[in-house]
This record gives C-alpha cells, structure tokens and sequence, in this order.
C-alpha cells in the first residue's frame, strides 16, 4: 500500500546472486537492523525479503531473494522462481558477486537470466577474502558481458563500500512516492519473523543436509498483555531427521527453542514463549501442493 505521493527518489531494487555471496549481509548492514537471517551456510535465504532503506528524499525498496542455483527439488524450483520473478518490478537489479569465488557454471546460470533492460550494479562482495589477480579477473569478465553495468567492490561483513551502492542506486532511480513509512525497515509479518528466526537457529546447529529438509511452520500466536505465546510445527522429511532435531533426550530442541527465545524476546522487547512440535511430511520439498500448504511459497 502506498503511503503518500510526496514526491522523492524511490524505486524497487532486486539483490540477486548465487547462494552465500552475501546478498543478507549487505541488506542487513545497509539498513542497520537484522531484517533477514544470516549463516555461513548456502540457502540460507528462501523466499523473498523486503528491507526499506530511507534517507531525506530517497526511499529503496530492496527485495533480497534466495541463492539462484541449479535445483534438485521442487522447493529449489520454487526459489529461484521468486528470484527471477523479482526482475519483474524493479527499477534497478543488483547482482552480489562472491569475490572470492571463480566464474562457475552457476554464475552462467544467473547471466542468462538477467534482464537486458534494467540498470545493473554488480557487487564484488567478500573482497577481504579475494586475492587481487582474482577480483581483476571477475571485474573483467563482467564488464565484457554487461559492458553498461556499474562495479563496486565491497566487503559486507566488514561494511566496506557499502555506501557506494546507495549512491549509484540514488543515480538510476526515477523520482517517485513514498511507498512505507519513513520509520519502517521491513514489511515481514511477525509469523514469518519467527519462523525465519527458529530456522536460523536449526541450520546453526545442525549438519550436512538437515537444515536444508526442514521447515518451520507457525501455526497460532496469542498476544497477551505483556508476552506472547506460539506454537509452531518443524516439519522435517523423514523420522531419523526428527530424531536427530530433538536429540538425545530432547536437548537440541531445548536448545533451539532457547535460542529462538532469546532473539525473539530482543526483537519484539517482550517475553516469547515457544512451544514447538516436530513432525513429518515425506519428500515435503518436492511437493509443490504440500509446500503452499505449509505456507513457505505464496
């Protein structure tokens, strides 16, 4: 919904990229505030998130989206879906480059796929960690493709050059409204905050495959007057994962539903009490009928 036609620059800026090139990352230090979860672990991201970043006379509207790459599954299929869908409607496409990576066949699949007719910028991320022979090589290689396309080398998680892309962006955004609130950060719901929130705590504590087979599922919350109480499923696709999210003696999911607890507590500045379920849904990832049903595709 739009708030006002105050006239300003504004727009909607798509961050693509191939998964853990640090598209989260640069979202939350832009905006200073933790608008999408963060691990060192690939997908983390799946489903798009919208972050508000606003100065005087400028509102961007970034939709970071999921790790494009070659899917195994449905749920995969699905992801990228949303990244490429989110082209669509922006003014400016933002593509993160993990700098520390060679050109690879996954990064084939995403030049493809990007629009001919958007302002691109192209983000060298994790330059602390990149030899320069290899950054001079990526730079080259995508200045060949998209000969129109603006360079920026940056380092998120020590927020370096970050400032430069708001400013490039600020350049190629067509005056516009005010599409949110000027005190507004994201549009994310308090369901998807938790949920997001409890799945971060499952991919940081857990190994190989099983972050990447499970999903939370919120399914009531009760706001009282000075705490609020949620039930949520984890749906995992076999019964040993299960046994492996509980754990011996139910202490991986105590100490999951800890952990939530407290970043959940500092987010909405009340005590959250979780009580969580797990339960299975066979090969629920290659399912599209049963993943819209759990909620995690709109």
């Amino acid at each position: 919904m739009i708030v006002t036609y105050k006239k300003m620059k504004s727009g909607f800026v798509s961050i693509v990229g191939r998964p853990n090139a640090g598209k989260s990352t640069i979202l939350n230090t832009i905006l200073g505030e933790k608008v999408a979860i963060v691990t060192p672990k690939p997908h983390t991201t799946t489903s798009a998130i919208i972050g508000v970043f606003n100065r005087d006379n400028l509102q961007i509207v970034f939709v970071d989206t999921p790790g494009i790459h070659k899917p195994h599954k449905a749920y995969g299929e699905l992801m990228n879906k949303a990244s490429y869908s989110s082209f669509l409607d922006a003014d400016v496409v933002v593509l993160v480059v993990d700098a520390s990576l060679p050109f690879g066949t996954g990064d084939n699949l995403i030049v493809e796929r990007l629009p001919k007719d958007k302002p691109l910028i192209i983000v060298f991320n994790k330059i602390d960690l990149a030899r320069f022979e290899q950054v001079k090589a990526l730079k080259e290689k995508y200045q060949t493709l998209f000969k129109d396309a603006i360079l920026i080398e940056t380092s998120a998680i020590r927020n370096f050059n970050l400032d430069e892309i708001i400013s490039e962006i600020e350049k190629l955004l067509p005056e516009g409204p005010q599409y949110y609130p000027l005190d507004m950060k994201t549009i994310s719901d308090e369901e998807f905050i938790i949920s997001e929130i409890i799945r971060e705590k499952i991919i940081m504590l857990t190994k190989q495959e099983i972050p990447y087979s499970v999903a939370v599922v919120v399914r009531h919350i009760e706001n009282k007057e000075n705490k609020k109480e949620v039930l949520v499923d984890i749906v995992t696709e076999k019964d040993s994962q299960k046994g492996i999210i509980i754990g011996k003696g139910g202490k991986l999911i105590k100490r999951i539903r800890l952990q939530s607890e407290y970043d959940l507590n500092k987010h909405f500045r009340m005590p959250v009490k979780l009580e969580i379920l797990v339960r299975v849904e066979e090969n629920w990832r290659d399912n599209p009928k049963l993943i819209k049903k759990l909620g995690l595709m709109k």
